[in-house]
């Protein structure tokens, strides 16, 4: 697998981030222990405390939707992607090799 598209869908109250089904199901067949999500919503209180305490909230949003418990799993992603929903534009990237879960 090479690159992982999330969906980001800006509320008026937070943002959700979602993966689709064909997303869901390659995960399934790639890491059988996954569990994916279908989606997560973050309010804007929880993601701006995030970013300014923590690092960028999406770093931890990726591996609770994809259902990856363990660095082994992560992986075998090579990118993940954030998508705008509204615009199609690509918001943040990711690459799994540089991250801790």
């Amino acid at each position: 697998m090479t690159s992982l598209k999330i969906s980001v869908n800006k509320l008026l109250d937070g943002y959700s981030f979602s993966i689709g089904p064909s997303i869901r199901d390659s995960i399934r067949h790639l890491l059988p222990d996954a569990h994916p999500a279908n989606n997560i919503f973050v309010s804007y209180d929880t993601q701006s405390n995030f970013d300014l305490h923590y690092k960028k909230l999406e770093h931890y949003i990726f591996p609770a939707l994809l259902g990856i418990e363990n660095d082994y799993d992560l992986k075998k992603i090579d990118e993940i992607e954030f998508v705008d929903t509204r615009t199609g534009k690509t918001l943040h990237k990711v690459n799994p090799h540089d991250e801790k879960v």
